[in-house]
């Protein structure tokens, strides 16, 4: 496949452990063989993955893997914590050589003690030093990181190979408004805005300049015509759709462990999966998780949504 600008639904996917929380690699390839499926241009790898519970072998492993199984129909995002520049090179060079295309780069939450400034220049000394594509993540409600759009902008502006952006505070739609319209008026026109958070905000922030968004992989046909009838003008339809999701995504947004249970649960009932196992450590699942999802899916008739959106 040839290089493109990530765009679209990038589902960022889910990490399958056996019950002893072995990795899964054939429920991995499952995965990657239905997003394929789905016709799917990009997968990432995240918190969504549960990376915080990966060893920096399993998670080059997982890649390489995931690489294998998309036959070169799937853009693989890899996914690195920047610790110390120094650090983050050694990784960023390994990570290249899985034959991913892009790296998902998040700040460790020691970084909210440096000026913005220092960020900045580390992750700009990596691009030119490493030289592979990269999207940065703006998470501060999971890193402690806050960076400002101008800071942003200026990352995207100097750089080589940093174009895109994943923007997912609380209310994200607000600051993909602000990064859009600043990025506009300084004519940077190479900017990839990504949308997060569980799709939570995906109509607004299409709307509000990105293009594309990182949910779960359970449903992301769902997401996808949303998009395109966005794109399509056809709003009515879309927030139609989207309220009829609503429901399950905010069960999903209750916190990381109900999020993890519901993409995997679904996968399972989609055949993709044959358990929905976390890795520890993990919150337990307040009593009861299963038979509201359960419930959810069936009051919001889940499945015919799936057929509507075929």
């Amino acid at each position: 496949m040839g290089v493109k600008p990530i765009d679209g639904v990038v589902p960022i996917a889910v990490m399958p452990f056996s019950e002893d929380g072995q990795i899964d690699f054939v429920g991995l390839r499952s995965q990657i063989e239905f997003m394929v499926a789905q016709k799917i241009q990009w997968v990432g790898f995240g918190y969504g993955s549960e990376v915080y519970t990966l060893g920096d072998v399993e998670l080059l492993e997982v890649l390489r893997q995931a690489v294998k199984a998309s036959a070169g129909a799937l853009h693989i995002v890899g996914n690195l914590e920047m610790t110390s520049s120094f650090a983050a090179e050694e990784k960023l060079l390994k990570l290249k050589e899985t034959g991913i295309e892009m790296v998902m780069v998040r700040p460790h939450g020691m970084w909210a003690q440096a000026n913005q400034s220092k960020l900045i220049d580390t992750l700009l000394e990596l691009d030119a030093k490493v030289g592979v594509r990269m999207i940065y993540q703006d998470a501060p409600q999971n890193t402690g990181v806050q960076v400002s759009a101008d800071s942003l902008l200026s990352l995207v502006d100097s750089s080589a190979h940093i174009k895109s952006l994943k923007i997912e505070p609380p209310a994200p739609s607000l600051k993909v408004m602000e990064v859009s319209k600043r990025a506009k008026s300084k004519k940077a026109e190479d900017l990839a805005i990504i949308g997060g958070l569980g799709g939570i905000e995906i109509i607004e922030e299409i709307k509000n300049g990105s293009i594309g968004t990182m949910p779960g992989p359970a449903f992301p046909e769902i997401f996808r015509t949303i998009i395109e009838l966005i794109h399509n003008k056809d709003e009515v339809r879309a927030r139609k759709l989207f309220n009829k999701i609503l429901p399950l995504l905010l069960f999903s947004n209750r916190d990381m462990a109900t999020f993890l249970f519901v993409q995997k649960y679904i996968l399972t009932k989609r055949k993709v999966l044959s358990s929905s196992n976390l890795r520890m450590p993990s919150p337990d699942l307040r009593s009861g998780t299963r038979e509201e999802l359960d419930f959810i899916l069936a009051l919001i008739e889940f499945d015919s949504i799936l057929e509507e959106c075929k």
